[in-house]
């Protein structure tokens, strides 16, 4: 790779690892750069690695790697306020404005679209509150509302038609739209509902973590992902692979 790690016995190194790696300021361990081999390796064998316009782990060795988008140089996370990074953990956002801005605006950027999108997130902390912790206005995530529901939008302006219950915030929430006639929510890769919420908007202002349009998340996030639809097989591969990456990695 040219990046001086270690070979390891029986395993291809990703151009995909490589380039990611070579836009770290501070380069993972060798040890570190096969957990992200492998964690790419099993997106891209289970078909969502091309569907994604942007893949985040913040739950990084240090602050400038978590805010790397994985899959391209653009939408990389900018800083807004002063969110704290915490190693193998991820970012905490707070009241007054503390988040990270992706620059991607689904609006007018990238593969996601009304009718065939998914936004994802993956929350460390439980913590029950009336905010969203990724996307904008009207693409959204609560993990968990005050209600102990979870809630949101995905392109359109209502919330859910179904809202499944939670007694936490923690762990890999997922909304994917495969038409205009409703979306599947997902919580560690089992099918919570199907809404009949109909598609009727993007709005055009950039993706957030720690935060959608006007309200900042408290939550510690690990990870975040969007772009086009997943299947419910894709969903569970996507939470499988984080999960092994956050086990690895002792978070």
């Amino acid at each position: 790779m040219g990046l001086g790690l270690r070979p390891r016995v029986g395993v291809q190194w990703l151009e995909e690892t490589a380039s990611l790696i070579a836009r770290m300021s501070t380069p993972p361990s060798p040890a570190r750069a096969g957990l992200i081999n492998d964690l790419i390796g099993a997106l891209k064998q289970a078909g969502i690695w091309p569907r994604l316009d942007a893949f985040y782990m913040l739950a990084a060795h240090d602050a400038q790697a978590a805010r790397c988008n994985w899959v391209a140089d653009t939408y990389n996370l900018v800083v807004t306020g002063a969110p704290v990074f915490e190693a193998n953990r991820g970012y905490t956002g707070g009241p007054g404005g503390h988040y990270l801005d992706t620059g991607f605006n689904p609006a007018t950027m990238g593969l996601f679209s009304l009718s065939d999108a998914h936004i994802g997130v993956y929350c460390r902390t439980n913590v029950a509150e009336d905010v969203g912790d990724c996307g904008n206005l009207n693409s959204r995530i609560f993990t968990r509302t005050l209600g102990g529901r979870i809630s949101g939008r995905m392109n359109d302006n209502a919330a859910p038609s179904v809202l499944p219950t939670t007694n936490t915030s923690v762990g890999h929430t997922l909304f994917s739209r495969h038409s205009t006639d409703g979306y599947r929510i997902d919580r560690n890769g089992e099918v919570l509902a199907t809404t009949s919420n109909a598609a009727s908007g993007l709005t055009s202002a950039n993706f957030v973590l720690l935060g959608a349009g006007p309200s900042v998340s408290t939550k510690q996030v690990a990870a975040g992902h969007f772009g086009l639809s997943l299947t419910v097989a894709q969903s569970s591969a996507a939470s499988s692979a984080i999960q092994a990456y956050f086990n690895a990695i002792g978070a």
